[in-house]
């Protein structure tokens, strides 16, 4: 009886170890079903794998067939910067050197002033002397510009007396002269014109006369020392100027400053200095 009932557990066990097994078998193949689905489906949604890319997007290289050409890269995107608005910011201008502060105007065609005019008949009188074989150096002619406002003028009865105040004499060319002496004797030491044409005066209708601007000048050589007589010319401009509410000009009628008066003072000086080596 003993016997019968141990071989009775012996079949029983073997039967549910058999049970277990089988069971666990099952189970194991039906996990590995499940992934292999998985695997299938994630296969079928990535679509770079698929085209040799592996999971981080990284595909192998691609070799270029003969008489390809590499595609080029794609430019950076670069996001444009927000414009800010910003006030605009006030730069306080400086006046240049030689900008006049008052409103001179423009000067038109029919603008001739006197005084050029004789320095380029002094330039074609020592022209001629050169072609004589002359060696002293060109004449110099050094000339100032009193200017007004544009729509503003001198009358000539107020200018007349002004210019006798000052020592200027009325006389050859039809224009004032500055002498050597006051009482008008002596060699001329610098002649003052009309800025504008005619470029003279007419004495006795100078209360009919107006004019904008006035020309001083000077040539070089002169009577007396040189740089004295450009300093009583300037003085004359300054006080003409100030008088009648005009500015000082230098010879290319820009404001006149103190570095254009140091360019007058060397170049008197620089013509004596040559005048002196040529005898």
């Amino acid at each position: 009886m003993a016997e019968e009932l141990r071989l009775v557990l012996i079949v029983l066990g073997v039967l549910g170890i058999s049970a277990l097994a089988l069971h666990g078998w099952w189970t194991v193949r039906k996990n590995n079903k499940d992934i292999g689905k998985y695997e299938v489906d994630a296969s079928a949604n990535a679509g770079p794998k698929a085209d040799g890319f592996d999971e981080l997007g990284i595909g192998r290289k691609r070799v270029l067939q003969p008489g390809e050409k590499p595609q080029p890269k794609p430019a950076p995107t670069v996001a444009p910067k927000a414009n800010k608005l910003r006030e605009p910011v006030k730069v306080r201008r400086e006046p240049e050197l030689n900008e006049p502060s008052l409103d001179m105007g423009s000067f038109s065609a029919t603008d001739e002033p006197y005084a050029e005019a004789v320095a380029e008949e002094q330039q074609a009188a020592y022209e001629a002397e050169k072609d004589q074989g002359a060696q002293a150096p060109a004449n110099e002619v050094l000339i100032l510009y009193v200017l007004l406002p544009e729509g503003e003028e001198i009358n000539g009865s107020l200018l007349l007396p002004s210019l006798l105040t000052l020592g200027f004499k009325y006389g050859e060319m039809n224009i004032f002269h500055r002498f050597q002496d006051n009482a008008g004797s002596g060699e001329v030491l610098f002649s003052l014109a009309n800025m504008f044409n005619p470029g003279t005066f007419d004495l006795e209708d100078m209360d009919k006369m107006n004019t904008r601007g006035l020309s001083l000048f000077m040539t070089l050589p002169g009577p007396g020392e040189a740089l004295q007589n450009f300093n009583l010319m300037h003085s004359a401009a300054k006080k003409l100027a100030d008088e009648f509410g005009g500015q000082v000009l230098d010879g290319q009628r820009s404001v006149l400053t103190v570095q254009t008066v140091r360019h007058y003072v060397e170049k008197i000086r620089e013509f004596q200095r040559q005048r002196l080596i040529h005898g």
